[in-house]
């Protein structure tokens, strides 16, 4: 292989590899300004689930959802928390910008929920289809995901520690280059 290509392979190589430390959440984004929200999720067309893992810097509840315009209204919504008797995670919906009601179909499965240094971490998966009316469709076109969280594990209203963010979960394109990357120096020989 010549020089330049194997310089190429090797760069596309290092720079995949550099952002994709967990082979099954390979994507990720930062759903606020402050990078205190973070999100990774992954999916597997051939199970047809979505899995999803959302970091928020506080030891209170965390909630998610993806939404039609980018509000709580009609939005599809998990919320939870590890609190001083254990964890509680649900799957809800919400008619509009009030609190969401319980799903009588629970169709989010909760695999993990842990807190880490001031840092509440939920993993949970669901089918990308679901038979569930209250469930948001996901589709290969650009969601509207909202987020919303606590400081204590008491749900109720938020206040100004909500956002929202459009990301497209099923045709993601991750950045090429590190955001910080000022310059790259490559010396070849031959």
């Amino acid at each position: 292989m010549p020089a330049p290509l194997c310089f190429v392979s090797i760069l596309l190589a290092w720079t995949a590899g550099s952002w994709a430390t967990d082979h099954n959440l390979p994507f990720m984004e930062y759903l606020d300004v402050n990078h205190l929200v973070s999100l990774k999720w992954g999916f597997d067309d051939a199970q047809g689930n979505i899995t999803f893992q959302l970091a928020v810097n506080t030891t209170g509840w965390v909630g998610f959802g993806l939404s039609p315009k980018g509000d709580m209204a009609d939005a599809d919504i998990v919320m939870g928390g590890l609190g001083p008797t254990g964890r509680y995670f649900a799957d809800y919906y919400a008619l509009e910008d009030a609190k969401p009601i319980m799903d009588e179909e629970q169709s989010y499965t909760l695999l993990s929920m842990n807190e880490n240094d001031g840092k509440t971490i939920m993993t949970f998966q669901r089918s990308i289809e679901t038979c569930d009316d209250k469930d948001f469709l996901i589709t290969a076109q650009p969601i509207k995901l909202i987020y919303a969280y606590g400081t204590t594990d008491d749900i109720k209203y938020h206040g100004s520690r909500r956002g929202t963010k459009e990301v497209n979960l099923l045709n993601y394109k991750p950045r090429t280059t590190p955001p910080d990357a000022k310059y790259l120096s490559v010396k070849v020989e031959n």
